[in-house]
């Protein structure tokens, strides 16, 4: 799996929350071009129809990720997390081939079974329970890696049906694009074991990962999948505040609790100054992450973005 920069140091993307009051074509090609030339290892677009805050503002995801890449030549690109239920699956294959092709092979997919139930009804699509999403997710799953390395795939599920199918062209990475799911239910980490390449949950704690880490790792003991490829992803949301000065911190971390949904857990954002988001970022490395993957909360701002790169990233890199 070709991801990173090729070594064991810890990876580093960012992530561009398409929806909300934020979202602005402009800013997230001026805070990709940045990211990039600060020597970030990805960026990663959310996939939301609405804002999970209510607000309708919001940009599709594939066709910004599409134009990102016209605009950035040596980040990675990601999915963070694509809906299972907006894209059918054969559908889906066809986009990431083409855009695997279109990028030179810098794409990487994160999936997931989706949980916003407000922004399906909304907009006209099919709500199931849990088990059925998972169900749809594992289906999907299977039928693209098999539409990525076969030819003439016939696949008879109880949601995906293909027959006789045929991609082509294939994507430019061999055996395919890495495939990250999304998500941290018992039933998305036995998904990971038998379907992913690396697992990508959102806001997890340290515990929860290695937990989670370790569960997924044994789970492919017992399938006959090498877990020592697992990859594993911390994913966060919007809020990694980063200053100099603890006041400044602080203040923001008010303004961001205050623009937060009450029930919403902040404990598990990246969260201070340079030396304090070391230490918490080596808590997660020591839990099993191979890469940090967060948005900025002064986004479409790039002092954070700068502040990071310049004091956080160098310490995993032995700068």
């Amino acid at each position: 799996m070709d991801v990173g920069t090729g070594d064991d140091s810890l990876r580093f993307g960012v992530v561009l929350h398409l929806s909300g009051r934020k979202a602005d074509w402009s800013s997230f090609v001026s805070f990709a071009r940045e990211a990039e030339a600060l020597g970030y290892d990805s960026v990663w677009v959310t996939d939301h129809l609405m804002s999970p805050t209510g607000i309708p503002k919001a940009f599709e995801a594939w066709t910004i990720l599409s134009a990102l890449s016209q605009l950035t030549s040596r980040i990675r690109l990601g999915t963070y997390v694509l809906c299972n239920q907006f894209r059918y699956p054969s559908i889906l294959a066809r986009m990431v081939a083409s855009l695997d092709k279109i990028c030179g092979g810098r794409l990487d997919i994160g999936l997931g079974a989706g949980w916003f139930r407000e922004e399906h009804l909304t907009f006209g699509l099919s709500w199931h329970p849990h088990s059925i999403r998972i169900e749809r997710l594992g289906e999907t799953l299977e039928a693209i890696r098999r539409l990525w390395t076969e030819d003439n795939v016939t696949y008879d599920g109880e949601y995906v049906h293909l027959r006789n199918a045929t991609l082509d062209p294939k994507p430019t990475q061999k055996p395919h694009p890495p495939i990250w799911v999304g998500g941290g239910s018992l039933a998305i980490l036995r998904m990971v074991a038998r379907h992913g390449d690396g697992w990508i949950p959102s806001l997890p704690s340290s515990e929860q990962l290695s937990k989670g880490v370790s569960f997924i790792k044994k789970e492919m003991v017992n399938i006959g999948r090498q877990p020592e490829r697992l990859q594993v992803a911390y994913g966060g949301s919007g809020c990694l505040i980063i200053a100099k000065d603890q006041g400044e911190v602080g203040e923001m971390r008010k303004s961001l609790l205050q623009s937060s949904d009450k029930s919403s857990n902040l404990s598990n954002c990246i969260i201070g100054t340079p030396d304090q988001c070391v230490e918490r970022i080596k808590e997660y490395e020591e839990a099993g992450a191979d890469m940090i993957v967060a948005g900025f909360y002064d986004f479409p701002l790039t002092k954070g973005l700068n502040l990071f790169a310049e004091a956080v990233i160098p310490y995993f890199r032995g700068g």
